[in-house]
């Protein structure tokens, strides 16, 4: 099998949750010196009160997560849900 040309990464995505790639092996070339780019972050610092930052921490260790990962999960979530 050959895998098809994508238009997009939306495309590609939603072809790959319904393909397995061990069908198209015979297509993949092996590379070297992959580097993945992640996109820049800036640092912001965020005053709360200690009640908040004790149940920060608790909802973050209910989902297995540092707090800071899951303050900024929650700040992103909110941020598309107001811009769709």
């Amino acid at each position: 099998m050959k895998v098809p040309k994508f238009k997009n990464l939306k495309e590609e995505r939603e072809f790959w949750e319904t393909h397995d790639s061990t069908d198209y092996h015979d297509d993949f070339k092996i590379t070297k010196n992959v580097v993945f780019v992640r996109p820049k972050k800036e640092v912001i610092s965020l005053r709360l009160e200690p009640k908040f930052i004790r149940r920060l921490r608790e909802l973050a260790d209910k989902e297995g997560l540092p707090p800071t990962t899951y303050a900024r999960m929650l700040i992103v979530k909110s941020i598309q849900a107001h811009t769709k």
